[in-house]
């Protein structure tokens, strides 16, 4: 059903519209005027603007969204336009809810017991994006000893951003403010942290440079005959996986697939680094685990982009 008896379009009606837009399918041309920076909305007295016109589209909504999404990638086939059906693309998550600790901190009545309470504009139950980054900023704020590099709202942002990305896609999302800001585990900010360490070590081994110069020098001059330590090998190994874990996050849409790979090689470098001397061994050596460092450091550069969060030289 597109069409109500009364006249009025359904949901699904203007959705088939808005992608035929997104995909230059319209035979209008619309007009636009300024909104924000780098960002346009119609206005009848703007300018024209290639706007759409995408070779790809993907829609990131609820899993609630299934059947209506499934509705316009069926209506485009209809319409002859299969080749832009087939790029359309639904990356379903599930509903975010709130633990019952966090509810419990924003004044929801948690008495009926359950473990979370999914957050609903018409009940009252959630919290505002502003309130939670101030929120989350004041706890960064009170953790932190130091304070330099990155300020502490934009620290939090990337908080909650790993904090929702990590989890598989279509289960339900249980949002917790204290494990959220929490600077070990699988946080944003363990990740910060241990990317700005390898920052730290490459900076007092004078391997500020790109370090890839150094590759064949580095491990010709290191004594493989003795062997790896198994910290070493670690590390190695998990790096050799990025190129096919990348492959598999793009082909499946699944950032929670690269925050478990991150968080992982994070992990592995720290016991390297705890266990492992890198500064104060022998020249071959040395030369060896600080281009592990610098592969380190550019592997977790690459993928804290990818996820949209800061790769900090310092914290």
């Amino acid at each position: 059903m597109l069409v109500r008896s009364n006249g009025i379009l359904t949901y699904t009606a203007k959705d088939i519209a808005y992608h035929l837009w997104k995909f230059g399918l319209l035979d209008k041309t619309f007009r636009y005027q300024p909104f924000g920076s780098g960002v346009w909305s119609t206005h009848s007295q703007g300018v024209e603007q290639d706007i759409g016109r995408a070779d790809r589209v993907v829609n990131v909504i609820d899993h609630r969204q299934e059947y209506p999404q499934q509705m316009v990638k069926q209506a485009l086939q209809a319409l002859g336009d299969d080749k832009q059906a087939a790029q359309l693309h639904h990356v379903s998550y599930g509903v975010v809810s709130l633990s019952r600790a966090t509810a419990e901190s924003l004044g929801v009545d948690t008495s009926d017991g359950r473990s979370s309470y999914p957050m609903s504009g018409r009940q009252g139950i959630g919290i505002k994006v502003a309130e939670l980054v101030a929120h989350m900023e004041a706890v960064i704020e009170a953790q932190r000893s130091q304070h330099e590099g990155l300020d502490s709202r934009s620290i939090a942002a990337a908080a909650i951003r790993y904090y929702l990305l990590k989890f598989h896609l279509q289960t339900e999302v249980v949002f917790d403010l204290e494990q959220a800001t929490e600077v070990s585990g699988n946080t944003g900010v363990y990740l910060m942290y241990s990317y700005a360490r390898a920052c730290s070590i490459l900076d007092k081994g004078r391997f500020l440079t790109d370090t890839a110069v150094n590759d064949i020098a580095a491990i010709a001059a290191y004594p493989v005959a003795e062997g790896l330590a198994p910290q070493e090998y670690a590390v190695l190994k998990q790096l050799a996986y990025w190129p096919e874990t990348l492959e598999e996050v793009v082909a499946g849409l699944a950032p929670n697939v690269l925050c478990t790979y991150l968080y992982e090689l994070a992990s592995l470098f720290n016991h390297f680094y705890t266990a492992c001397q890198i500064l104060k061994t022998d020249e071959g050596t040395q030369g060896f685990r600080l281009w592990l460092v610098g592969r380190y450091r550019d592997t977790m550069h690459d993928g804290l982009s990818i996820l949209g969060l800061p790769a900090p030289n310092r914290m």
